[in-house]
């Protein structure tokens, strides 16, 4: 089980360092629970750590060229995720008092004084533990890991990582009465964080992510209507140099604001030449400072504008 774990980590950071970014959605989907553990056990609120597990996932992907023994990957994530999670609690404000929160009704206010109050028990007891501990069961729990691949990550052999968890959950069960297995198990993240992550990083990087549900469609429609070419890596190139990725997701609802904005020579040709393609577009409109423009959609029904300045 080792071997194969260090042989795929290897493989998806050389694919992600080369440019790949699935093979860094693939790093996202593999590790995001197990960093989410790391922070959590630093920072001791789930909406902290989510913030630190993004940052600590967009430092990764600029610095995995610099990571020369790829097969340690997880030791690398635990890591930077150990150092941003440590930054983020020497910056940590104070909460604001309950009163000072909105709430739209009591109902959301009882089921969070309830999950706020159960999240400020576990955190006590887990002060018990040391921080490592308090690492290996929340990655027990939160990211259903083999003890093997909790040791690899925490830098542990597998009798410390089975003997921490074992005395950990000794200690919970005789605070908590076992409700602490459940608070965890409600804490996993999905696929929504991993499109949050993937925005986030790309918008770091100044390029552009496209939602879809069928990518290959997707980036053939670009293709044949603007003449994008591809860039070694497969991505989309735009005529600024930035990339175009087009991101496939298992559900996906269309933003209400355009994603992109294409500067056009001639609004009412363009417009001309997308409807004769068969492509859903809006009447064009004229701004007094955008001068000719109009809306147009891709087949996921995600929206864009046209502008040709006047």
């Amino acid at each position: 089980m080792p071997d194969q774990t260090h042989s795929s980590d290897m493989q998806l950071a050389e694919q992600a360092a080369a440019g790949d970014f699935e093979a860094f959605r693939n790093i996202v989907h593999r590790y995001s629970n197990a960093m989410l553990s790391a922070a959590f056990s630093i920072l001791g609120d789930y909406h902290e750590a989510q913030d630190a597990v993004q940052e600590a996932f967009a430092k990764s992907y600029s610095r995995l060229h610099t990571l020369k023994s790829k097969e340690r990957l997880g030791s690398w994530l635990y890591t930077i995720t150990h150092r941003t999670s440590l930054d983020m609690m020497k910056r940590r404000r104070t909460p604001l008092p309950l009163d000072e929160a909105l709430a739209p009704s009591s109902d959301q206010v009882h089921s969070w004084l309830e999950h706020h109050e159960l999240q400020e028990a576990v955190w006590a007891a887990m002060q018990c533990l040391e921080e490592k501990s308090r690492s290996a069961v929340a990655l027990y729990y939160v990211s259903d890991w083999p003890m093997k691949e909790i040791g690899q990550f925490l830098n542990l052999s597998l009798s410390a990582v089975e003997s921490r968890i074992r005395r950990a959950r000794e200690t919970l069960k005789r605070q908590l009465a076992g409700d602490f297995e459940s608070y965890f198990r409600s804490c996993c993240l999905g696929s929504p964080f991993e499109e949050r992550v993937s925005q986030y990083v790309l918008k770091r990087m100044g390029h552009f992510y496209i939602p879809a549900v069928n990518k290959e469609r997707t980036m053939d429609w670009f293709a044949a209507h603007f003449q994008l070419a591809r860039t070694p890596q497969g991505n989309l190139e735009l005529g600024t140099g930035q990339q175009l990725y087009v991101l496939e997701c298992a559900n996906h609802t269309p933003p209400a604001q355009p994603l992109l904005s294409f500067a056009v020579y001639d609004a009412a040709a363009c417009w001309s030449q997308l409807n004769a393609s068969g492509v859903v577009t809006e009447p064009i409109t004229q701004d007094e400072w955008l001068g000719s423009c109009f809306i147009f959609y891709d087949p996921d029904g995600n929206k864009y504008s046209a502008m040709a300045p006047g």
